[in-house]
């Protein structure tokens, strides 16, 4: 039995024993995975008499399920590893406890042991000597939290399978439509993961070159380039991030934090990109937005699908997707084509100030006379998509478009940059509302 003193301290929660037998079952998943992938990888070679189109497409399909099982096989065995560190960690928090624990109850014999008035004026001193070991106490408690929390995170990162998600697009650019599973991901190379540590560590520049690739996720990758701003925005952005490093020492993915979320959602381990997703700018490359996008459509679980009615990431409204990046929800100005003056002053306010602000095109959206790339260009505005909003005054507003560029519209087939500056009134003309968004 324990002192009163000690009960001040209650043990940690975890069940040793059972985080142990689990990453021991995961372990032997897999190893059957393993086996299962052996046996499929073998089946064609036991199919020589098999000929034509039908064992084409079989082979093709085959080799989709190696890869697929290659990655489940992969991602028990990275669980395990997962676990079996977070058992550890446990561990030593609960024989940190255990010792504050065994102190409080030294504490309380010696305290029992003095004279009844003595105890009346030292109180306080034990008062101060509980205190500390209080201290120590909500360091282990906070230390084993944020570990939770990694965990987690590890762990749906592990045995996570973005939701197929198959659309017909020419991505050959060869003019015949492609069967694309835009949930497909790939891994970051080395020299990509360590980039993205460097910009991390300088937020007086840009952290990342938006180029929206085939992801419906624009009012993501704008929103996040709405941040991307100012300074302010930029280091808010990296205080989310946190890197993760492998036991030689080398980043092998990073920790995404979304205040937005509830405390069991809203860290997301990511180490590996969207194949379709966001790029580096003009480059292949991935980049910190590259990692937001990732981790935003992991915790969709309709992955890159729409979020009505799927629950995916794409098609969302910004305003929610500000409230899941800062917690604090965006503040929609619509445009109801009455008084259109408070559109204005209130985004012109908002940038001032150093706000993230976003637009969304409206449905009627068409072509528009802008300054871009310092000559006067018409350019399509595409419709219900959503820009950033970088500057704006009484002369007019500067647009960024998150493709990375925009189209012209005077038949040339040709392209202008991302940024553009338009009047108020083709902004009235083409966008439906702005978003402000906040920086906690």
């Amino acid at each position: 039995m324990h002192s009163p003193f000690a009960l001040l301290f209650p043990q940690l929660p975890g069940d040793l024993g059972s985080i142990w037998s689990c990453q021991n079952e995961l372990r032997n998943q897999s190893r059957d995975v393993r086996s299962l992938r052996n046996d499929i990888s073998q089946l064609a070679s036991t199919l020589t008499g098999w000929k034509g189109e039908a064992k084409r497409a079989f082979i093709r399909s085959k080799n989709n399920e190696l890869s697929e099982l290659s990655n489940w096989e992969d991602g028990t065995l990275q669980a395990a590893d997962t676990l079996k560190n977070y058992y550890f960690k446990l561990e030593e928090a609960k024989q940190k406890v255990d010792s504050i624990r065994g102190q409080a109850d030294d504490l309380w014999d010696d305290f029992q042991s003095i004279p009844f008035l003595d105890k009346i004026t030292r109180w306080e001193e034990y008062k101060k000597k509980l205190a500390d070991l209080g201290i120590l106490y909500s360091i282990a408690q906070g230390t084993l939290s944020n570990e939770a929390l990694n965990t987690a995170a590890s762990l749906r990162e592990a045995l996570y399978f973005t939701p197929e998600d198959h659309q017909q697009i020419d991505i050959d650019g060869d003019g015949k439509l492609d069967d694309v599973d835009l949930g497909d991901t790939r891994m970051m190379s080395q020299q990509e993961l360590e980039d993205i540590h460097k910009r991390l560590q300088d937020p007086s520049k840009p952290l990342f070159d938006i180029r929206q690739h085939q992801i419906g996720d624009c009012h993501l990758l704008s929103t996040l380039n709405a941040y991307n701003q100012t300074e302010e925005g930029r280091k808010y952005l990296a205080s989310l991030v946190t890197p993760h490093y492998n036991a030689q020492g080398k980043i092998d993915g990073y920790f995404v934090d979304f205040p937005g979320y509830g405390r069991n959602e809203k860290r997301v381990f990511v180490q590996d990109v969207m194949t379709y997703g966001d790029t580096a700018g003009n480059s292949s490359k991935a980049d910190l937005a590259s990692i937001f996008e990732k981790a935003f459509i992991q915790s969709h679980e309709g992955g890159t699908k729409s979020m009505f009615p799927h629950g995916g990431a794409s098609a969302s409204f910004s305003a929610i997707t500000m409230q899941k990046i800062s917690g604090i929800p965006g503040a929609p100005l619509v445009d109801i084509g009455v008084n259109r003056g408070p559109i204005k002053d209130a985004t012109i306010a908002a940038i001032n100030s150093g706000h993230p602000v976003v637009a969304e095109s409206s449905p009627f959206a068409g072509n528009a006379q802008v300054t871009a790339d310092g000559n006067q260009a018409n350019i399509k505005i595409a419709s219900s998509h959503v820009y950033t909003v970088a500057a704006a005054d009484e002369n007019g507003v500067t647009l960024i478009n998150p493709w990375g560029h925009n189209d012209r519209s005077d038949g040339s087939g040709g392209s202008t940059g991302a940024t553009f500056t338009m009047s108020w009134e083709d902004f009235y003309a083409n966008y439906g509302d702005v978003t402000v968004g906040f920086i906690p």
